[in-house]
């Protein structure tokens, strides 16, 4: 049976069986293999078998589809051929006489889901860590160990090479670690102000957005600066209430 192998460092080795007549590739967790990453379209591309054939068909995909370093619409694959999108490279493989029906298309939701079921830290090797940005992950750790300036680093680095919907979830998280920067040095009117900011940008979001759970964080995030913004309170939030954490979760639903 024909398979896609990953090339890439990220997912190296694993194996895609071409056992359905369309598999579909994509951010988005309908897709029939989820590559949740930035750059990748929620429905990027699929692959279709036809009359024995395999053709690879983009998706009007925003940063494209490339097969043997080329920017393709459509194509038939041939043995051999590489399809890059994103970060991700994989190489068909159509050998005569490989079994591949005992392999599971494990995806990395499958992944992501025992990572955060076992609550143990993500080490730099994990699929967590291969599939989204450094930045990104390294924010979320500095941000729940309560480093929230470092955290607003860790964003800002790549806040400003984002764009559209990304860049405006980035922009809510560096401003929610000023937030709470700002109360912690005892600036309650400059906490007030960039709370104010966030919790305007907040609904413009999905409840979840780069499997981070964005709803929770928001309750959590309000309940924290209630006492501080209610008019007419300029006394400090007792220093053992509970700091918002970010949650990781299994699904994906940006946009």
């Amino acid at each position: 049976m024909a398979c896609l192998r990953f090339e890439s460092e990220l997912r190296q080795g694993e194996i895609i069986p071409l056992d359905s007549d369309k598999i579909v590739f994509g951010r988005h967790k309908s897709c029939d293999i989820v590559f949740p990453y930035p750059t990748v379209s929620r429905q990027h591309f699929f692959i279709e078998r036809n009359g024995g054939k395999f053709f690879v068909v983009d998706q009007k995909s925003n940063n494209g589809t490339f097969v043997n370093g080329e920017r393709v619409t459509w194509i038939e694959l041939k043995d051999g051929d590489l399809i890059k999108v994103g970060p991700f490279t994989l190489k068909m493989e159509i050998a005569e006489g490989r079994d591949t029906s005992a392999l599971k298309r494990e995806t990395f939701l499958d992944k992501l889901a025992t990572i955060v079921s076992e609550e143990e830290p993500l080490p730099d090797s994990s699929a967590i860590r291969q599939m989204y940005p450094r930045e990104y992950l390294a924010g979320i750790e500095h941000f729940n160990a309560g480093r929230f300036f470092e955290a607003h680093e860790s964003w800002e680095e790549i806040w400003t090479r984002s764009e559209g919907e990304t860049k405006l979830f980035y922009q809510t998280l560096i401003q929610a670690a000023v937030a709470i920067h700002h109360f912690e040095r005892e600036n309650y009117r400059g906490a007030r102000g960039v709370y104010r900011n966030v919790i305007e940008k907040l609904p413009a979001l999905p409840s979840v957005f780069l499997s981070l759970d964005l709803a929770d964080f928001s309750r959590q995030f309000e309940s924290f600066f209630r006492d501080l913004i209610e008019p007419g309170n300029d006394s400090p939030i007792p220093a053992d209430a509970l700091r918002p954490t970010l949650q990781l979760l299994d699904t994906d639903s940006n946009g």
